[in-house]
């Protein structure tokens, strides 16, 4: 016979484990747009936003996020006002990394999307994420990217 603490135990774990699975089934991510626009806009400096609907499928290690409407603009310095804005874009985010220290996306869609990318007469580049475009470090690593229905731009005075 299993004793009375074990089952209460088995019981408890069964019923957290049911909890979890049912916050993560109903959870609207559309909570999270607006945290995580400020989010990004204050540690880069530049407009980020996500107008449209965020969804997410938790996977371990690679969870998958998609949003709709996603803008990004270029710092002020650029001939574009935005250095990204897709209609759809998806991401993959690398968890494991971030016990490195790293954001590390490993895959990156686009769907219906402009890009443009652009280096500055002084060198600063528009895909460094520094207020000052000049720190390497100050990038996401990007595993795979791709470009569906979209445009890229490069621009680069020299």
């Amino acid at each position: 016979m299993v004793p009375r603490s074990v089952k209460w135990t088995g019981w408890f774990l069964l019923a957290l484990v049911l909890a979890i699975a049912l916050f993560v089934a109903l959870f609207d991510w559309n909570w999270l747009r607006g945290p995580i626009a400020r989010k990004v806009t204050e540690k880069t400096g530049r407009e980020f936003a996500i107008n449209g609907d965020l969804t997410a499928k938790l996977r371990w290690p690679l969870p998958r996020l998609r949003a709709e409407g996603v803008t990004f603009a270029n710092p002020p310095w650029a001939k574009e006002p935005q250095m990204l804005a897709a209609d759809v874009a998806e991401v993959t985010i690398d968890l494991s990394e971030l016990f490195s220290r790293r954001v590390t996306l490993a895959e990156v869609h686009l769907d219906r999307a402009v890009v443009f990318l652009e280096k500055s007469v002084d060198g600063r580049k528009n895909w460094l994420l520094d207020s000052e475009q000049r720190d390497e470090d100050a990038r996401l690593g990007i595993s795979l990217l791709t470009l569906e229905h979209g445009k890229l731009g490069y621009d680069d005075p020299k």
